[in-house]
């Protein structure tokens, strides 16, 4: 099936697309609705007859979906995350909106929510400090909206990647300027720490961070904590605590 543009040819060789484009669910008719003509085919009636399609295109069940929808598609243009990330997360507010009401608020905390779990599903790494900060949102309501979706798609957990420290290494890695070696190093040390349950309630991207500290120091390519928690997004004291953690139970010396 093909769900790119539908395409017009005139007499001229004039080439134009008759609909919005290809399938997304980032709009709320999934992108079938007819833009129609533009330039010099567009008439004063036309004109007409479409301010009173946009007008009545959206019914009142799907009111809600278009505000919501519109608050995504702001901060997917702030974020420009990849495309599969933009349409889960669309899916997963439709999900939750459809059927509520919610205040316009609620809304664009619920849109940023479902960025990051849509992260969180795709397996891309991203710190809820930089995240908060990017999108203009606290912690505080991110973690409420958060709560809302879990309560709608009760089965989103089953969707999202496990939480595994080795999933933020090359984001790490990148981050602070580090060699491939070093890289190597962190997600032995991080697989040690995965297996042997030292990341059981504590954050997989404090353990991640941890790793690649010891592993700059060890290889030579040493960031200090600060550095670190700076260009990361994470406390130092979360970094000093998941370093204590690796260097009692791994037995490692390190001389600084």
């Amino acid at each position: 099936m093909d769900r790119g543009y539908e395409f017009r040819i005139y007499d001229n060789k004039q080439v134009l697309p008759r609909t919005s484009g290809s399938h997304t669910n980032r709009i709320h008719d999934r992108g079938i609705g007819d833009t129609g003509p533009k330039g010099r085919f567009r008439s004063e009636k036309w004109r007409k007859i479409k301010r009173a399609q946009k007008n009545t295109r959206v019914n009142r069940k799907e009111k809600i979906i278009e505000k919501a929808l519109r608050h995504l598609n702001d901060l997917i243009r702030l974020l420009n995350p990849p495309s599969y990330v933009n349409e889960t997360a669309a899916q997963i507010l439709r999900k939750t909106v459809e059927g509520s009401n919610y205040k316009d608020k609620t809304l664009r905390a619920l849109a940023a929510a479902s960025i990051y779990l849509a992260y969180k599903i795709n397996g891309i790494p991203k710190s809820i400090r930089i995240f908060t900060r990017e999108v203009g949102i606290d912690k505080g309501r991110l973690w409420k909206a958060d709560r809302i979706i879990h309560e709608k798609i009760t089965d989103i957990n089953k969707m999202i990647k496990r939480d595994d420290p080795s999933f933020f290494i090359p984001y790490l890695v990148t981050r602070l300027n580090l060699s491939n070696k070093i890289m190597y190093m962190a997600n032995y040390l991080a697989q040690l720490a995965y297996k042997n349950g030292l990341t059981n309630g504590k954050s997989a991207l404090g353990v991640a961070t941890a790793s690649v500290y010891i592993a700059s120091i060890i290889l030579d390519e040493k960031r200090t904590q600060l550095e670190i928690a700076e260009k990361v997004g994470v406390t130092d004291v979360t970094i000093r605590n998941r370093y204590d953690d690796l260097i009692k139970n791994f037995d490692i010396d390190i001389m600084l």
